[in-house]
C-alpha cells in the first residue's frame, strides 16, 4: 500500500511542479487571457460516471493550470456531436477533449477544419491522426489482467464470465488479457462464457445485460467480469438474485450500489489522463498518441488503491487475495511481469 501512496505523491507532485513552471512562463511574458478548455460529452447529460470523468479532468486541469473549463452535452447522434464541437471552436477553446467511441468518425475532419485548436480524444483514435489530435490510449490491459487473477482467486465454481459491450480489437485485448491472468491462477478455470451486447446502445441495454448475465448465471458462472458500461446495472440486477455469485465491475467504483455483490473494479482514470494530457500540451509536447497505466495511476483496481478504505468493495476482507494482487501490480509497473 505504501508504494501506491507513494506513486501517487510523485505523479501529483509531477504535475504540480509542471503546473508551476507553466504558470511562471506565462506570467514573466505578460497577463495573458486564460485558456479554454472544453469537453463535449458524446450524448446528453446521465448517470454514466466514467462519463462524468471528462468534465471533472476538465476542471482538474483548470485549476491546475489556471485554465476557463466548459463541459457542452451533446444530442446523440453525429450532427449533434458536430454541432457542440464547432460551438467549442467558436466560443474559443484552445483545447477539446472527447470521450466515447460515438466521436471517432469526426476524428479526422473536426481537428483539421480547427488546425488552431488542439484535440485530445480518450481511448480512440484514427490512422495518421491530424498534428493537432492526440489520441490517449490506456494500458487497460494491466489492470484487467489483475481482475483475471482477482476473479480465478475469489471464485467458487472456477466458472468465469465476461459481458463486454461492443466487441473491437481495443475492446477484445483486455478480456484476453483477463483470461491470461485468471489462467495464471487457476490453469484449470472455465472461462468460455464471454458475450457482447452490441446493438444501437451497447454502452445502456441495462435490459440486454440483464438477460446474458442471467444465462451465465443459469451455467453455474459464479464471478462476472463487468466491462459495458452503464450496461453494468443490468448485471448487477441479475446478481441480486443470486446467493454465490458477483462480479468486477470496470472504469470506475460500482461496489457501493451493489450491497455487496461487486467485490471490486478495474477503474479507468479519465480524469487523471486529462490532467496529464493537458500538461504535456502546455508543456510543448506535439505527440499524437500518447498511453497511461498503472505506472502514471490511470488505471487500478479499486481494491489495491490510495483510497480502498473508502470503497465499501467485499474484497477488502481478503487480505492474502489483495497482498497477490499488490506483488502482481508492483511486478507490472516494474517491467518483470508482462500481460500484453
Amino acid at each position: 500500500m505504501q508504494t501506491h501512496i507513494r506513486n501517487n505523491k510523485i505523479i501529483r507532485a509531477a504535475l504540480l511542479i509542471m503546473s508551476l513552471m507553466i504558470s511562471m512562463t506565462s506570467n514573466t511574458a505578460h497577463a495573458a487571457e486564460a485558456q479554454k478548455i472544453f469537453y463535449v460529452r458524446p450524448v446528453p447529460d446521465n448517470d454514466d460516471p466514467y462519463l462524468q470523468q471528462g468534465s471533472d479532468g476538465i476542471k482538474q486541469a483548470a485549476q491546475m493550470y489556471q485554465m476557463q473549463a466548459t463541459t457542452l452535452a451533446s444530442q446523440a447522434d453525429r450532427a449533434g456531436r458536430q454541432k457542440q464541437l464547432e460551438n467549442a471552436i467558436r466560443l474559443g477553446a484552445n483545447i477539446i477533449v472527447m470521450i466515447g467511441y460515438e466521436f471517432r468518425e469526426l476524428l479526422d475532419t473536426m481537428p483539421r477544419a480547427a488546425p488552431h485548436v488542439r484535440f485530445v480524444m480518450l481511448e480512440q483514435c484514427i490512422p495518421n491522426p491530424p498534428p493537432n489530435l492526440l489520441c490517449i490510449s490506456f494500458r487497460e490491459s494491466e489492470a484487467s489482467y489483475l481482475a483475471g487473477m482477482e476473479a480465478a482467486l475469489v471464485s467458487a465454481s472456477g466458472k468465469i464470465g465476461v459481458i463486454g459491450a461492443v466487441k473491437t480489437p481495443l475492446k477484445q485485448k483486455p478480456v484476453d488479457v483477463f483470461i491470461a491472468g485468471a489462467k495464471s491462477i487457476r490453469p484449470d478455470a472455465d472461462l468460455n462464457h464471454v458475450v457482447w451486447i452490441e446493438g444501437s446502445q451497447p454502452f445502456n441495454d441495462t435490459v440486454r445485460a440483464e438477460m446474458l448475465a442471467k444465462s451465465m448465471l443459469a451455467d453455474g458462472v459464479d464471478m462476472i467480469y463487468a466491462i459495458a458500461g452503464s450496461s453494468n446495472n443490468g448485471v448487477f440486477k441479475a446478481l441480486a438474485g443470486s446467493n454465490k455469485a458477483r462480479a468486477i465491475g470496470s472504469y470506475v467504483n460500482q461496489c457501493p450500489k451493489t450491497a455487496g455483490k461487486v467485490i471490486d473494479n478495474m477503474q479507468v482514470h479519465g480524469d487523471t489522463a486529462i490532467s496529464l494530457a493537458v500538461a504535456a500540451i502546455l508543456g510543448g509536447s506535439t505527440a499524437t498518441r500518447i498511453e497511461y497505466g498503472l505506472k502514471e495511476g490511470a488505471v487500478s483496481l479499486t481494491g489495491i488503491s490510495t483510497d480502498a478504505a473508502y470503497s465499501d468493495c467485499d474484497i477488502l476482507r481478503q487480505r492474502p487475495v489483495l497482498q497477490k494482487l499488490r506483488e502482481a501490480s508492483q511486478a507490472i509497473i516494474k517491467g518483470k511481469l508482462k500481460v500484453e
